[in-house]
């Protein structure tokens, strides 16, 4: 019988996978290629989507636990949002955006797949069925949590860098 975390490892994992297919070798160029002024560059999306995974897998759904973001004091070392990760910044703001490199921040996308992989796993039914609050979201079990802005969200934005890659002669389509 397959449980409820043999499916969040195997579609988060399968979500990390793509993220990483999806920018590994982009040149700065590619990374923050604008199209138009109506939209986000790759490595904002990136960024955003992991950003978010790491706040609500450790931070909302482990009782605060602090993100990797935080332990590793990466919005110090990048000049970056210590709390912020996107959601609501202006587009300016998101367009400024800008990385130390992509191998930094490819390892901090492994950083967080390997950290919330373990507890992913071994959630109880219980516990995925607990309720918390999030700003902005309002209270909601932490399994639709993950589902809703984790999964759903993290495929909205994995969509959009498709679609750069697409408009930049790039192989577009799901690695």
């Amino acid at each position: 019988m397959i449980i409820i975390n043999e499916y969040l490892t195997h579609f988060i994992g399968n979500l990390n996978a793509d993220y990483q297919d999806s920018i590994n070798n982009l040149s700065n160029g590619q990374l923050y290629f604008l199209p138009n002024d109506n939209c986000s560059h790759i490595a904002f999306h990136a960024w955003h989507f992991v950003r978010t995974q790491d706040n609500i897998i450790n931070f909302v759904c482990q009782n605060r636990k602090p993100p990797i973001w935080i332990k590793q004091g990466l919005f110090e070392k990048w000049g970056l949002p210590k709390v912020a990760q996107g959601t609501g910044m202006a587009r300016a703001e998101a367009n400024a955006l800008r990385l130390p490199s992509l191998d930094a921040f490819l390892q901090y996308a492994r950083d967080v797949w390997t950290d919330i992989e373990p507890y992913l796993a071994s959630m109880s039914e219980e516990e995925l069925q607990t309720m918390v609050l999030v700003q902005g979201q309002g209270e909601q079990t932490k399994l639709r949590h993950i589902m809703q802005t984790v999964i759903t969200h993290g495929n909205r934005h994995l969509g959009q860098i498709m679609i750069l890659r697409s408009l930049q002669g790039l192989r577009g389509e799901s690695m």
